[in-house]
């Protein structure tokens, strides 16, 4: 696994840091958990589903695709605000890119 300050487009995998604990709190938050570093960030729902989504095999594109077909509505705006997301959990280091097996 590779980490920060690494570039991603649409064809990187990414994998979420297996030492971090994810607790859903209710349908419109969750709690991120970094054990090590005594952290806590607030993910809502969309958020949720993106870290559920990323297993280190699938691309980012595909990932963003079937958020496409989970929500209605999403446009070019939307898939910026993934990505701008994504970015910042990269440089949080609670994900990683990851080569394809």
């Amino acid at each position: 696994m590779k980490h920060l300050d690494q570039k991603i487009n649409l064809e990187t995998c990414l994998a979420v840091n297996p030492n971090l604990v994810l607790r859903i709190e209710d349908d419109d938050c969750a709690l991120l958990f970094d054990p090590d570093r005594g952290s806590v960030q607030m993910l809502n729902q969309t958020a949720v589903a993106i870290w559920q989504n990323l297993d280190g095999q699938r691309s980012l594109g595909q990932v963003i695709g079937d958020l496409h077909d989970l929500y209605e509505g999403m446009d070019a705006a939307a898939d910026q605000q993934i990505i701008a997301l994504v970015n910042g959990l990269l440089k949080l280091g609670a994900i990683a890119t990851r080569e394809r097996s």
